[in-house]
């Protein structure tokens, strides 16, 4: 069976445009750094960045969100007013705890939470544990709510300016 050029050219595009998401987890979510140069390793538990039509863009190995949590998350960050008391995401019923219509949910779960940011066509989706450290300078410290907020947050709003 031969394969044309086309169709190689089609898998090596999906193969650096995959590689390229898998970039901005590792990078941007689980490790990130700050304006002041401060390095944070392990901020996150899991990471995923998913299209809004479900379609996964990329993820951390330990994450699986399935289309039909993703469309709830969707019709959740719609709604002018939360109507929602909680959503699923990879498998697990997250608690909803704040809302931003159109923009964010924040999320709570035993033991950690997650935040779910929209953008023009994806979401961003982090989860922490508190019962995981992250490394700041080499300092260890519980993972939180504020490090998940500011890494999914920052992300959105970068992707969102560059038309994502």
């Amino acid at each position: 069976m031969e394969i044309s050029r086309e169709s190689l050219f089609v898998k090596l595009f999906l193969k650096i445009h995959k590689m390229s998401w898998a970039a901005y987890i590792t990078n941007s979510l689980v490790n990130r750094q700050d304006a002041a140069g401060h390095v944070y390793n392990n901020v996150l538990t899991e990471a995923a960045i998913m299209g809004l039509d479900g379609a996964e863009w990329a993820k951390t190995a330990g994450l699986t969100v399935k289309a039909d949590e993703v469309k709830a998350l969707v019709t959740l960050l719609a709604q002018k007013d939360n109507t929602t008391p909680s959503v699923m995401i990879g498998g697990k019923k997250y608690q909803v705890t704040n809302f931003e219509s159109g923009k964010v949910v924040y999320l709570k779960i035993k033991d950690g939470g997650a935040t779910v940011a929209k953008t023009n066509k994806a979401l961003i989706i982090g989860v922490y544990s508190t019962t995981k450290k992250y490394k700041v300078d080499g300092k260890e410290l519980a993972q939180s709510v504020g490090m998940c907020n500011t890494a999914v947050e920052e992300l959105a709003n970068q992707l969102s300016g560059q038309g994502y």
